[in-house]
């Protein structure tokens, strides 16, 4: 029989309820998508918080702490380098080779000043505050090219000296003289220009960490080496092998050059060629790099790499044109009463 009109269809109940269920089913899903991530970030949150306190129960060595917070840019430094009986250490940015290479002349130390870079480290032995050589592991960094000296010089037995460095650090070219291979007067020549020219890379380098290793072992394959007493004249010898300065190491024009608080009384102490005892004449604190230059008649790229020398040993420093002293200026009153206190005489 056909049901009344006030009454409802008997499908529509069921169907009613089913898409309440799933609407139910909708909601009841939905809610539990917007919960598992609230329970996602506590249960990250928990961890967080049980790892912050397994640091805070054992806190990393500032070693581990520089490594850790360090840029990917960092030179990498060798783990037995941590255990060493350090003297100083700290980048170049907030300790300079200059003033690195006066602690060990100061303090008259024996060991080695390691750096570490982008490239192989380097290492500078030291003994009783003065100067042996630079050395490093990488000999084709330490001496691209093929001396003179070389030419009648097997091969094999250069390859061996070389194959040696690498492992040990000795220049080869004094494993060469010790195995009259070469004489010994060219081999130390050698050995200190060349390590000049290893260092000088540093003195352009944007950040390099540096250390010194007191350790009198290192200098056990040295003993045949002349030292150099004065570091500056050491220093200097390698700037003067810096020919291109980067832009950012570059001088303005304008700016004025000016010792240091013991720059003038260093600078009397140095080796200077003529030309750079008449460049360092020109710093008065008045006169800008460029009128240096043209009282010297030098262009601004050979101005800019001497100044860069005594920049780099803080013999000089360089301050903006505003900074510079200018001679009072008198008003027409000052000037008037001068005249008369002329007049009266």
């Amino acid at each position: 029989m056909p049901n009344s009109a006030g009454e409802p269809e008997p499908t529509e109940g069921p169907l009613d309820s089913s898409g309440r269920e799933e609407s139910d089913h909708v909601e009841n899903r939905s809610l539990s998508k917007e919960e598992e991530p609230a329970t996602q970030a506590s249960a990250s949150g928990e961890a967080a918080a049980e790892a912050q306190d397994w640091w805070s129960e054992q806190p990393a060595s500032d070693w581990a702490q520089s490594a850790g917070s360090a840029p990917d840019t960092e030179p990498a430094i060798p783990k037995e380098s941590r255990t060493a009986d350090v003297y100083f250490c700290g980048h170049t940015t907030l300790l300079s080779l200059s003033r690195a290479l006066q602690v060990i002349a100061k303090e008259k130390l024996t060991g080695a000043l390691r750096a570490f870079w982008d490239r192989e480290s380097i290492e500078l032995l030291a003994q009783d505050g003065a100067i042996v050589f630079a050395t490093t592991r990488d000999p084709d960094l330490y001496c691209p090219d093929a001396p003179a000296v070389l030419a009648n010089v097997d091969a094999e037995i250069v390859a061996k000296a070389r194959a040696q460095q690498s492992e040990t650090g000795v220049p080869f070219f004094l494993t060469l003289a010790r195995e009259d291979a070469i004489a010994s007067q060219p081999a130390v020549e050698l050995v200190q220009h060349y390590g000049q020219r290893l260092f000088s890379q540093l003195w352009m380098a944007p950040r390099v960490w540096i250390m010194f290793e007191k350790n009198t072992e290192l200098l056990t394959d040295a003993g045949d080496v002349p030292t150099e007493a004065n570091v500056d004249d050491w220093a200097l010898e390698s700037l003067r092998l810096v020919q291109n300065l980067d832009q950012s190491l570059g001088f303005e024009p304008a700016s004025i050059p000016a010792y240091t608080r013991d720059g003038y009384e260093r600078v009397q102490k140095l080796k200077l060629t003529s030309d750079e005892a008449q460049f360092a004449s020109q710093f008065n604190g008045v006169r800008s790099v460029q009128q240096i230059a043209k009282n010297l008649r030098l262009d601004l790229k050979s101005a800019h790499l001497m100044l860069f020398r005594f920049v780099a040993l803080e013999i000089v420093e360089c301050w903006p044109a505003s900074a510079a002293t200018k001679p009072e200026r008198k008003n027409v009153f000052q000037r008037f009463k001068r005249l008369i206190a002329r007049g009266g005489r």
